[in-house]
C-alpha cells in the first residue's frame, strides 16, 4: 500500500500522515506540498494506490491536480482535504473516493479505509482467451457493445477488449454503476458525459436509448448520479 499525502501547510500535512498511518500501518506514505509535485512524481512512474489532495494550494491546487490524474489514471483513488463543502460537483466529476473536511475525526479515516477496499474489490474478470484471464477494474471500462455473440469492452483509455459471451450474461458480472441501455449496449454511468431524452453520450459517441426504456433508464441514471454525488458529500 503506497500513499500520498499532499498539503501545503505542514501542521496539517504531518496530522493527515498520522490518521492514515493509524488505520494503514502498513503503508509507505510519501508527502508533497503542491498538487504539481504529485504530478511529478507520478510521471516519474511512482505508483501510489491512493492519494491524498488538499483543495488550497498555490499554483496547482488539488483540484487541478486531481482533474489530471483522473484524465490520465482514472483508477487511481482520491480523497480531497477542506476546510469548506463547497466542492462536491467538481469532485464527483473526478470520481472522488471521498470529501474529508478539516478537522476530521478517526471515524472518516476508517471509513476512507473501508470505502478503498471496498472499490478495489470490484474488479471484472474478462476471459480475452482459452488459458487467459485478465482483471479489468470496473470504473476503467467506459461502455461495452455486442457484436453476435462477441463483447467489446471499451476502456477509458480508449483501449478495446474482446471476449465472447452474451450482454445479458455479462451485465450479471457487472455492479450497479453499469445500465443496459438498449438490447446491444452497457454504459457505465460515471463515464456519461450527457444524458438526452433519447440518447446519452459517451467520449463523443451518441447511443440510443431504447424506446420502451428510456424513462426508466433516465430515472436509474438520474438516481445513481444523486446517490453518488451525496456519497462524496
Amino acid at each position: 500500500m503506497r500513499v500520498m499525502v499532499c498539503d501545503d501547510e505542514m501542521y496539517d500535512r504531518g496530522e493527515l500522515v498520522q490518521s492514515v498511518k493509524a488505520v494503514w500501518p502498513e503503508a509507505r506514505i510519501d508527502v508533497a506540498g503542491s498538487g504539481q509535485e504529485v504530478i511529478r512524481s507520478i510521471q516519474k512512474g511512482t505508483g501510489y494506490d491512493l492519494i491524498f489532495l488538499d483543495i488550497y494550494m498555490d499554483n496547482v491546487d488539488g483540484i487541478q491536480a486531481g482533474k489530471w490524474i483522473h484524465e490520465n489514471f482514472p483508477e487511481l483513488k482520491m480523497v480531497f482535504v477542506s476546510n469548506s463543502r463547497d466542492f462536491g460537483p467538481e469532485l464527483f466529476a473526478v470520481n472522488a473516493l471521498h470529501y474529508l473536511v478539516k478537522p476530521w475525526e478517526q471515524k472518516d479515516m476508517e471509513e476512507i479505509r473501508r470505502r478503498f477496499e471496498e472499490s478495489a474489490r470490484k474488479n471484472a474478470v474478462l476471459h480475452t482467451g482459452i488459458r487467459e484471464t485478465e482483471e479489468i477494474p470496473f470504473q476503467r471500462i467506459s461502455y461495452i457493445d455486442s457484436d453476435h455473440n462477441n463483447l467489446h469492452i471499451h476502456l477509458l483509455n480508449g483501449s478495446i477488449l474482446t471476449v465472447r459471451d452474451s450482454i445479458q450474461r455479462f451485465m450479471e458480472k457487472l455492479d450497479e454503476r453499469f445500465l443496459r441501455i438498449n438490447r446491444g449496449v452497457i454504459v457505465n454511468m460515471e463515464a456519461v458525459e450527457k444524458m438526452n431524452t433519447q440518447s446519452c453520450e459517451i467520449a463523443g459517441v451518441t447511443f440510443m436509448l431504447s424506446r420502451k426504456t428510456r424513462a426508466e433508464s433516465r430515472k436509474k441514471y438520474n438516481d445513481y448520479m444523486f446517490e453518488a454525488a451525496m456519497r462524496i458529500t
